[in-house]
């Protein structure tokens, strides 16, 4: 009865010992798909990012021509003349409209009246 004990007592040292030698091939292959996971989610950020950058560049490109556009619409294809002196063509600020009365601009950008 004793030898049974021992022969099942190394039989089983035996199967146990055989299950475990393939841990080392799995952990090779564990640690290469994690490098390989690793290198795919780079790979997916760059990608991502440069995608991200084409768009704002093309997002800048159509708002620059619709700026163009916008700015062609106003001023006929020429230059652009502010209205805001009433209509009248004649950018000098020193004049306010009538011609009795002229005022000289001064630093700070006060006007001052002769």
């Amino acid at each position: 009865m004793k030898n049974l004990f021992v022969i099942l007592a190394v039989s089983g040292i035996f199967a146990l010992a055989s299950c475990g030698g393939g841990a080392k091939e799995d952990d090779g292959k564990a640690k290469q798909d994690s490098i390989d996971s690793v290198a795919k989610l780079k790979e997916d950020s760059i990608k991502n990012v440069e995608e991200l950058e084409q768009a704002r560049l093309d997002s800048i490109a159509k708002a620059k021509e619709d700026s163009l556009a916008e700015a062609e619409k106003h001023t006929g294809g020429g230059y652009y003349v502010p209205t805001n002196n009433g209509g009248n063509t004649n950018n000098n600020n020193t004049n306010t409209g009538d011609n009795n009365t002229v005022t000289n601009p001064v630093r700070g950008g006060a006007v001052k009246n002769n």
